[in-house]
């Protein structure tokens, strides 16, 4: 409809195309200089971004200039359309090739930078909001790749992850699987990382194969995997006994053919996830 306003001439609809609603001041839309060039049209929930110099510098005000722009109430479903002579992605399966993951990607290359990103994330992530350049099985809250690129590089940013989990739309998005997967197989199965590993799996699919069912019956683990799940709802217990055993009635034949504690604590599991 714009284009065709345009056609016919509305001067208003160039200005909604080239300069957005005029909701926003200028200076809080564009950010020109010598390092960077990034202008956001809030009608096409849009932010072109071009990297003149390929620096953490460079990176870092663009995030701060998106973390500004989303706090003063920039549509959080949004893209980035990005220009840059470098091109990389998360070391994860399954996320879209787009813009706005490789802006990401990118940045993470300096660690620097990474307060910065926890401040973007924590404003980007909204409960039912998604990038404008994913769709589908690809759908991903916004400030995802910022969370899975901090969540595989450091324990420190765990409970970030946590954070973020927690605000999934499972219904509506399932890249957190292939992120939770990534988690895994990057940071293993052991004390410190099974809570995270757990909530992340209670905001997974059923259709996630995670291959931690061995990991899991070591006696330590099935020990916090219990403590972890005590207090949950039968279901969510279930949903997590179904990722790592295939099913409760599984779990029940497994711990019957197990000894003392560990019998007894698969046992307290399998009980756990049927007790309606």
């Amino acid at each position: 409809m714009l284009n065709c306003a345009i056609e016919l001439g509305s001067e208003r609809a160039r200005r909604l195309t080239k300069e957005g609603s005029g909701t926003f001041a200028k200076e809080d839309v564009c950010l020109r200089d010598e390092m960077v060039d990034c202008t956001a049209n809030d009608v096409f929930a849009e932010v072109s971004i071009a990297i003149k110099q390929e620096t953490g510098e460079s990176y870092a005000r663009v995030l701060r200039f998106l973390t500004r722009l989303l706090s003063l109430g920039f549509p959080k479903s949004y893209q980035i359309k990005l220009k840059s002579s470098v091109k990389q992605w998360l070391p994860i399966k399954g996320l879209a090739k787009s813009g706005t993951h490789r802006f990401f990607a990118n940045a993470l290359d300096y660690p620097e930078l990474y307060p910065f990103m926890v401040e973007y994330a924590k404003a980007a992530m909204e409960p039912f909001e998604w990038y404008a350049d994913t769709e589908g099985e690809k759908n991903c809250m916004p400030g995802s790749y910022a969370v899975f690129g901090l969540g595989l590089t450091d324990r420190t940013f765990f409970p970030l992850v946590e954070e973020y989990m927690g605000k999934v739309d499972d219904e509506h998005q399932s890249v957190q699987n292939h992120f939770t997967v990534a988690f895994k197989e990057r940071h293993g199965v052991r004390t410190e990382t099974i809570p995270t590993l757990i909530k992340c799996m209670l905001h997974c699919t059923d259709s996630m194969k995670l291959k931690i069912q061995s990991d899991m019956e070591h006696d330590l683990n099935v020990r916090l995997l219990l403590d972890q799940v005590r207090g949950l709802p039968y279901y969510q217990v279930e949903h997590i006994v179904y990722l790592i055993w295939g099913g409760t009635d599984k779990l029940k034949k497994i711990a019957a053919k197990a000894e003392g504690e560990r019998a007894r604590w698969l046992t307290e599991l399998a009980e756990a996830a049927g007790r309606k």
